[in-house]
């Protein structure tokens, strides 16, 4: 995994008269100190209940899901989070593909939020969209068990990146954009306002055929419970062959997840992957970096569907994770 130090924002109201402005936060990586001892070691996972939410339970699809998911509560509460995080350092918190390359990142830094989180060539998204200068974003497909696209796990967009972005939700045909940031956080400009954020809002970017007008028809939380995930119905209009075309698409912002941080809650990732499961599409995943509260959400999704097949961990599944999160 990478440690970024420093940032390249496309916003004029985020950018130093450098152009480059050091950071030494990061999201979810680097130096960790010493961890709190917060999960419980007792009791056991007796009833599961308490960990698996319903929508869990509906989806699974082996008779021995039960049975993994008990295993693999109870081998967390044996661990405690000192091990859990004594495991992930000592496995993952330096490692990245020996053959990654680089190319296109290293070709279009106008384009690259931070420094040293990289894009990697292989399974990069590449655009063909009418008016962008090429067929670059920072922005990567993922599998899962199941389906080879499952996932784009992307930057924030920049102020120069939307219409980039856009154009990559119509032609790959996304359903369901799930983003875990704010647009600024800790008093730093984190990801653009892409969308149209209140109910009736509408952003246009780009221009003839390769315009893009976003309307927000209705926005709601995700639940009652989970209130502090925005969820906005946006109506995207384009011409698809000169013809005029839309496409509606489901922007989830969970908005009190801070970086390098913990979010309050037990139940919205699950409750939030629930909601877009149904979408045959890749799901659009996206924070600051791309690599953080990204790929934490994506490894939720991923032990979910593992845990559905019946399939049981063993301790080198982190790594094996994370081979196939970056390539």
């Amino acid at each position: 995994m990478h440690i970024r130090k420093d940032e390249v924002d496309g916003s004029t109201e985020d950018e130093p008269e450098s152009g480059r402005s050091p950071e030494n936060e990061q999201e979810g990586e680097g130096d960790y100190g010493e961890p709190e001892e917060v999960l419980p070691r007792t009791p056991r996972a007796a009833d599961l209940n308490q960990f698996v939410d319903p929508s869990f339970k509906v989806a699974r699809s082996s008779q021995n899901a039960a049975v993994v998911v008990e295993q693999w509560v109870n081998r967390a509460l044996d661990m405690g989070v000192r091990g859990l995080v004594d495991e992930f350092r000592s496995s993952l918190a330096r490692w990245q593909p020996e053959t990654m390359t680089t190319v296109a990142y290293q070709a279009n830094t106008d384009k690259n939020r931070y420094l040293d989180v990289p894009c990697q060539d292989y399974r990069r998204v590449i655009l063909n969209w009418p008016g962008l200068p090429n067929d670059y974003i920072h922005a990567n497909y993922v599998a899962n068990p199941t389906q080879d696209h499952r996932f784009i796990c992307a930057q924030g967009p920049l102020e120069s990146t939307q219409l980039a972005f856009w154009a990559m939700v119509i032609q790959e045909g996304c359903e369901a954009i799930i983003m875990l940031c704010n647009t600024v956080e800790c008093g730093k400009f984190k990801c653009s306002q892409y969308w149209p954020r209140e109910k009736g809002e509408v952003l246009t970017f780009g221009e003839g055929n390769g315009k893009i007008t976003i309307t927000n028809l209705d926005v709601r939380p995700l639940s009652a419970e989970d209130s502090f995930v925005r969820v906005c119905q946006l109506k995207l209009e384009f011409l698809r062959n000169g013809q005029p075309a839309s496409q509606i698409v489901r922007h989830y912002q969970w908005e009190n997840w801070p970086d390098r941080g913990v979010p309050p809650t037990r139940l919205t990732a699950t409750n939030i992957l629930s909601e877009v499961r149904g979408s045959t599409k890749p799901i659009l995943v996206h924070c600051s970096a791309g690599i953080g509260r990204t790929g934490s959400i994506v490894a939720i999704a991923y032990v979910q569907e593992k845990m559905q097949h019946g399939v049981v961990f063993a301790s080198s599944f982190l790594l094996k994770f994370t081979q196939i999160f970056m390539n």
